[in-house]
């Protein structure tokens, strides 16, 4: 489901005068005088809803909340965020929700003696926000550090030490490919354009771009950033 700008705007507004102290344009205070004039002129519907249509609205989108904010809402949004990639994941989130950027995160992390390591789409996992679904992440809880973003068999490239078994799955924005030359290959399957990952290399393809970030969670953190281009 799409949702309006309207229908993002009262999302973000947590009751009825903050939605109308968010309605107050400078053009508004300018006409008018005096914010307060706005908010009046606002709660009678002028150029907004009244408090019983806002109301109704922000309950219906709330029955939906999680569907309705896979697409659409910054789930970093307002947060306080520690840690350099969570704040770097942070800064590519709306650029991958309207498809300019698509950026794939390498992951190697330690769970006792166990190392789980994978390739995520992170498009892809933003959307996975269904309460109770099959592989589903509570973004909010990862950014604001309270829940571990680890690679799994619903990733691009999921291996498990313990079970010393890989998996590899596409996602919608991504083929996964092996090449004799290459190895792993990601097709991005919006502009065609190849992804290599493998570091030795050097070349990660048109468009793409890698950066290996510091952390004290995990053994390892890489973030590929592809710039789509699907005019050629």
């Amino acid at each position: 489901m799409q949702l309006l700008e309207e229908d993002l705007r009262i999302l973000e507004c947590p009751d009825y005068q903050t939605y109308l102290k968010n309605s107050i344009t400078t053009q508004d205070t300018r006409y008018l005088g005096h914010r307060l004039n706005g908010i009046l002129l606002h709660q009678t519907g002028y150029q907004s809803l009244d408090r019983v249509a806002f109301e109704s609205r922000r309950h219906e989108m709330g029955e939906m909340a999680f569907v309705a904010q896979g697409p659409n809402v910054n789930f970093s949004k307002n947060l306080v965020i520690k840690s350099q990639f969570l704040r770097e994941l942070a800064s590519r989130e709306r650029p991958n929700q309207l498809g300019i950027l698509s950026t794939i995160i390498f992951i190697r992390y330690r769970r006792g003696a166990t190392e789980l390591s994978g390739y995520i789409d992170f498009k892809a996992a933003l959307k996975r926000v269904d309460v109770g679904g099959a592989g589903s992440l509570d973004w909010r809880a990862i950014f604001s550090g309270e829940q571990i973003l680890c690679p799994s068999k619903f990733d691009l490239s999921f291996y498990n030490s313990q079970s010393d078994r890989a998996t590899h799955r596409s996602s919608r924005n991504f083929r996964v490919m092996f090449d004799r030359v290459n190895g792993l290959v990601f097709q991005n399957v919006h502009d065609r354009k190849n992804i290599y990952p493998d570091p030795i290399m050097g070349d990660y393809g048109t468009n793409t771009t890698r950066s290996e970030l510091e952390s004290d969670v995990y053994d390892q953190v890489a973030l590929y950033d592809h710039v789509v281009r699907k005019n050629y």
